[in-house]
């Protein structure tokens, strides 16, 4: 079986120190701008995922008249209005550009001219989706211009797929994935696609056999992980049993599937957190990573991917100010000073980056000793 290595493993927090600059200037103390931010391009989506956060713990973020009433900030970001934004962030230190958020990026019409600008200005990007909306035409752009793509599939049938997403399109989306492939060797791209299933009741039997359907796509890699529920979500969080079957189930997947062309990623950390008796609570008493914002497509700018839609989280609102007075401004400051872990989403997607920027306030590890 292929082992992964620090190399490779494309989901290693130690990525963070490529940027010793930024780094050095955090370990200072000093306000530092985010190397990687996530943008939505609409709060709207069109799939109703039973787990899903956003549409489940704060509010409906679907498209229909109803939920609009409930969520009046359903919105698509403008073209115009994502250029200039980017300009600045380019002249901040951004990086990279990961579109994702609240809703289904393809549901904005413009979305492939987000890409594609994106690309010009110098800037890394890559898509999360949920791949039902993804044409070969707009499959030529993101293999063109990303830097890795991953669509969520959440199922190894048809069936469970609609029971999860609401949506009867598996067979479709099995097929996006397997044209991204082609597409990808057609072009000669380094771009990495990949798929994901997020372990629940409703799909655990089926991840074996979500991991062989995906291989046979001829896409770069599949990722495992477990669901992780937000504190306010009304579901009753998973027992013991369930994480225990469901880490087996996934390494058994690894072990049958994985190949030096097909990777398996199995979230081992995220199950390792799932697992220990305070949920990991104990590993940092403080977030460090205060510069992975979000910013939605009603142009609010929230602390990370897990606040969003909160507002005592919202750190501003680019309507009425740019991003640097947002980032510089007193707003920021509190909310960062107002963070109580106890209470935020458990093994969150900073969850490694703290444990290790904690680690290097709060040396307990002999650490003269290299």
């Amino acid at each position: 079986m292929h082992q992964p290595d620090l190399k490779t493993d494309v989901f290693s927090p130690l990525k963070l120190f490529t940027h010793m600059d930024v780094m050095y200037d955090w370990w200072q103390g000093k306000n530092v701008y985010p190397i990687t931010v996530e943008l939505s391009p609409s709060t709207i989506c069109n799939h109703f995922c039973t787990w899903c956060m956003h549409g489940g713990y704060f509010g409906s973020h679907k498209g229909d008249d109803k939920s609009k009433k409930a969520n009046p900030d359903a919105s698509i970001m403008p073209v115009s209005f994502y250029r200039t934004l980017l300009d600045e962030l380019v002249t901040l230190g951004t990086k990279s550009m990961i579109f994702s958020g609240s809703g289904e990026p393809f549901v904005n019409p413009n979305f492939m001219e987000f890409v594609e600008y994106t690309a010009h200005k110098g800037v890394d990007s890559a898509i999360i989706t949920h791949g039902g909306l993804l044409t070969p035409e707009k499959a030529k752009v993101v293999v063109r211009h990303c830097t890795w793509i991953r669509i969520s599939l959440n199922a190894g049938t048809p069936e469970t797929r609609e029971k999860i997403h609401k949506v009867n399109d598996f067979e479709k989306v099995l097929g996006n994935l397997a044209n991204l492939a082609a597409e990808k060797r057609r072009q000669e791209s380094k771009v990495q696609i990949g798929a994901q299933i997020a372990v629940e009741p409703t799909n655990l039997a089926e991840v074996e056999e979500a991991t062989r359907r995906v291989r046979e796509t001829g896409i770069d890699y599949f990722q495992i992980k477990p669901v992780i529920l937000h504190p306010k979500s009304s579901s009753e969080f998973y027992d013991r049993d369930f994480y225990l079957d469901a880490l087996y189930r996934a390494r058994a997947a690894k072990q049958m599937y994985e190949t030096e062309g097909f990777r398996v990623f199995v979230k081992e950390d995220q199950f390792a957190g799932v697992l220990a008796p305070d949920l990991e609570r104990s590993a940092y008493r403080k977030c460090y990573a205060t510069f992975f914002p979000v910013i939605e497509a009603n142009r609010k700018v929230y602390y990370c991917s897990q606040t969003r839609g909160q507002e005592e989280f919202c750190l501003g609102d680019l309507s009425t100010q740019s991003f640097k007075e947002i980032w510089e401004g007193e707003r920021r400051k509190q909310i960062i000073a107002s963070i109580n872990v106890d209470e935020c989403q458990p093994i969150c997607r900073c969850h490694p980056i703290n444990k290790m920027l904690w680690m290097l306030r709060h040396p307990n590890n002999n650490p003269n000793f290299v």
